[in-house]
């Protein structure tokens, strides 16, 4: 198994709290964003990553350089202009067997990949909870196959929030790879998020929701959203396995 990191962005609403540099290098203790990401995928024994870049790629690439994994980067030149469904669509060509996907601005429990893994096929971490405008939103039905994937959902009919965490099975590849294609090149949407592309194949191919339960994660977008990750990670919610050693860096 491999992993996909999307780390391009610049994180332009954080500029407000004094943060210029990538999103996914913001400090947490003595570890960052990044840090996090790998040394929970080191956790679990997956040292394969792809890191799609574009803002400040240098700082990313020596970041990933102090871990111990066998990296590939790919860059988005128009990070500015484009969104995640542009970033996946340019790592499109690694997308050729089981993978786990990250949104690099995202702190979560390390224990949230070991029950992403567990689940057959292919599975998207939710925290079930009300959302509002801003989240990217889940319908799920009762067998717990998400229905619909968005933003633009009534958060009345949806199950909570997917927090930017997943693992894709392999036989949805050809399907998720040929509707980024679609996306980036026919119809020139790039500046949309990638869960447009899933939404597209999920009357296809099943994708698990799995509940976060006590779990803990937040995407960090805002100033706001930056103070309740800090507040989680001081009070000890969040595991981490690079404070368990799996950090080399």
């Amino acid at each position: 198994m491999k992993a996909i990191i999307l780390a391009a962005g610049m994180g332009k609403r954080l500029r407000a709290s004094g943060w210029d540099q990538p999103k996914c290098l913001l400090p947490f203790g003595d570890t960052t964003l990044l840090d996090h990401v790998l040394a929970s995928l080191l956790a679990i024994d997956v040292r394969q990553v792809v890191v799609v870049v574009g803002y400040e790629s240098d700082k990313v690439h020596d970041a990933v350089a102090r871990h111990d994994v066998d990296a590939t980067f790919v860059e988005n030149p128009d990070y500015a202009t484009t969104n995640t469904i542009n970033s996946l669509y340019l790592a499109r060509e690694h997308m050729d067997g089981d993978f786990i996907y990250f949104n690099a601005d995202v702190l979560f429990d390390s224990r949230i990949l070991a029950d992403l893994v567990a689940t057959d096929g292919t599975a998207l971490s939710v925290d079930e909870k009300h959302c509002g405008e801003e989240e990217v939103k889940v319908v799920v039905d009762g067998d717990s196959r998400i229905t619909k994937i968005g933003k633009k959902l009534d958060p009345s009919d949806c199950a909570g929030e997917f927090i930017g965490v997943a693992k894709f099975a392999s036989e949805v590849c050809d399907d998720f790879r040929a509707a980024l294609v679609d996306f980036n090149e026919v119809r020139n949407e790039r500046n949309l998020f990638f869960e447009a592309a899933v939404d597209t194949i999920l009357a296809k191919h099943v994708h698990r929701a799995v509940p976060m339960g006590d779990l803990k994660a937040v995407e960090i977008d805002s100033p706001e959203d930056l103070t309740d990750a800090r507040a989680l990670w001081d009070s000890g919610s969040i595991f981490s396995a690079a404070s368990k050693g799996a950090c080399d860096g």
